[in-house]
C-alpha cells in the first residue's frame, strides 16, 4: 500500500485525513515508514532529509542511540505508575540548573497542558483574567489561545466549539510592535493577568524579536504587575542550552516546554 491509498483510507476514518492540521498537503501526505538520525523514509520508497524533525523535540535525531536505550531499559521497568519517580526529581532538577527563570517545575502532558496550567496559575496569581497573546502565535489547543485577531485588540473564535464570551479575555497584538503593545497596556493594564508570548515565533516562520523587543516586555511587565511567560515549546533547549531566555538574556516569571524534555515523546512542564 502507498502514500496515496493509505490517505484515501484515513479520510474515511479520521477527519481530514490527518490527526492535525500541519500534516496535510495536496494532493496527499507521505506516510511515514521509519527515520534514523536525519533521515526520515516513507512507505513509498523516498529518503528524505528530515529538517523539520517532529517540529523541534528531535533535536538529537531520529531514534537516537542513547536515548532508545535507555527508553528500552525504563520500559522494562515499567512505563506509568501513578506514583512520584526518582527520575522525575532528576528531569526538575535538570531543568532548574539549565534555564535561568526555572525554580520549581511541575510536569504535564502535552505543550497545550503547559500554556493552559501557565496562564491558569498567572490569573491565580494576579487575581485578574485578561491576556495577551501575539497575532501569528500558537500557544496550544485551548479556548483561551485558539483565536484569531478581530477589530483592534480584541479577538474572536478561531474554530467552532469556542464561546466567543471565552474570547473576550483574550487580547492580542503585532509582534515587534513596541507601540501597539505600549497603548494596550495604557487600556487595559489593570485587567491584564500575563502577555504569553514565543520569544522566537515558530507559527508563522521564524521571526526573531527585534533587539530590544524582548527587554522591552520585560520592563512594561513588571512595571505593570503583569505575569511575562515564555512559550519555549519550540525554542527551549534548541536556541542555547537554556533556551531564549538564556540567549537574549532576558528572564521571563514563567516558561513552559514540551516533547523536547523526552526527546519526542510525550510530555511537558511549566517552571
Amino acid at each position: 500500500m502507498n502514500s496515496e491509498e493509505l490517505f484515501k483510507i484515513s479520510k474515511t476514518i479520521t477527519p481530514g485525513g490527518v490527526n492535525s492540521p500541519v500534516r496535510a498537503f495536496e494532493p496527499y501526505p507521505f506516510f511515514v515508514k521509519e527515520a534514523k538520525g536525519s533521515h526520515i523514509k516513507d512507505i513509498d520508497g523516498n529518503d528524505y532529509v528530515d529538517h523539520c524533525l517532529a517540529y523541534g523535540p528531535i533535536l538529537l535525531g531520529h531514534s537516537d542511540d542513547d536515548v532508545m536505550n535507555d527508553v528500552y531499559a525504563q520500559m522494562q521497568k515499567g512505563t506509568a505508575y501513578g506514583a512520584p519517580t526518582e527520575n522525575e526529581v532528576k528531569l526538575a532538577q535538570e531543568i532548574i540548573d539549565r534555564v535561568p527563570c526555572a525554580e520549581m517545575v511541575r510536569f504535564v502532558n502535552s505543550g497545550t497542558e503547559a500554556t493552559m496550567a501557565a496562564i491558569r496559575l498567572a490569573r491565580g496569581f494576579t487575581g485578574k483574567d485578561k491576556i495577551v497573546k501575539f497575532e501569528g502565535s500558537y500557544h496550544g489547543a485551548h479556548d483561551y489561545v485558539l483565536v484569531k485577531s478581530g477589530s483592534g485588540a480584541a479577538c474572536l473564535p478561531d474554530s467552532a466549539g469556542i464561546p466567543f464570551e471565552t474570547t473576550q479575555n483574550t487580547l492580542s497584538v503585532p509582534f515587534n510592535d513596541v507601540e501597539a503593545l505600549t497603548k494596550l497596556i495604557d487600556d487595559e493594564g489593570e485587567n491584564i493577568a500575563c502577555i504569553i508570548v514565543e520569544p522566537v515565533m515558530g507559527n508563522i516562520g521564524c521571526v526573531e524579536p527585534t533587539v530590544k523587543y524582548l527587554k522591552f516586555l520585560r520592563e512594561i511587565t513588571e512595571e505593570n504587575g503583569i505575569v511575562l511567560i515564555f512559550d519555549e515549546v519550540i525554542t527551549g533547549f534548541r536556541v542555547s542550552r537554556g533556551g531564549a531566555q538564556e540567549y537574549y538574556g532576558v528572564k521571563p516569571d514563567l516558561v513552559t516546554f514540551a516533547k523536547i524534555l523526552g526527546g519526542g515523546f510525550p510530555i511537558g512542564a511549566y517552571a
